[in-house]
C-alpha cells in the first residue's frame, strides 16, 4: 500500500484527483452503458427518432450516475442535503446533455455517423465538463 504521508501536499491533492477520477470514470462507463442500451431500445428497435431518444437515455444515465458518484466517486465530499447536490449536478449534467446531444445530432445528421458511435462522441466530450464541474461545485470541499 502507497503511504501519502511524507508527500508534498500539492502531490497528495493531484494523487486524490486522479483516483477520484479513476471512480469518475468506471461510474461514467456505467452511465455510457445505460445510455447507449436505451438510445439502442428506444430508436434502434423502438419508434422514437435519435433525437427525441437521446435526451430521455442522457437523463435516466444521469440518475444512475448520481447515485454511484454519491456514494462512491464523491462520498467523503459534499455538505447538506442530497437534494442540493442532485439538483446542482441535475443543472451541470443538462449541460452535458447538451453538449452530448448537440455532438451525437451533428455527428449522426450531418456527417452521416452511425448514432451510436456519435453518442460516444458526444458523451467524452460532455464526461470532461461534467467532471470538472461536478468536482468544483457540487461535491466541493
Amino acid at each position: 500500500m502507497v503511504t501519502t504521508e511524507t508527500w508534498p501536499r500539492p502531490a497528495v491533492r493531484a494523487r486524490t484527483l486522479a483516483l477520484r477520477f479513476q471512480k469518475f470514470l468506471v461510474v461514467g462507463g456505467i452511465g455510457l452503458a445505460v445510455n447507449q442500451a436505451l438510445l439502442f431500445l428506444l430508436a434502434g428497435l423502438g419508434t422514437l427518432s435519435v433525437n427525441v431518444a437521446s435526451p430521455i437515455a442522457i437523463t435516466v444515465s444521469m440518475v444512475v450516475t448520481f447515485g454511484l458518484n454519491e456514494v462512491w466517486t464523491w462520498h467523503d465530499r459534499g455538505s447538506g442535503r442530497i437534494l442540493h447536490r442532485a439538483l446542482f449536478y441535475g443543472a451541470i449534467n443538462s449541460g452535458g446533455l447538451m453538449i452530448n446531444w448537440g455532438i451525437l445530432l451533428y455527428l449522426h445528421e450531418e456527417a452521416g455517423m452511425h448514432y451510436l458511435l456519435a453518442n460516444l462522441v458526444g458523451a467524452g466530450v460532455a464526461a470532461v465538463w461534467n467532471f470538472v464541474l461536478n468536482h468544483f461545485i457540487t461535491w466541493r470541499a
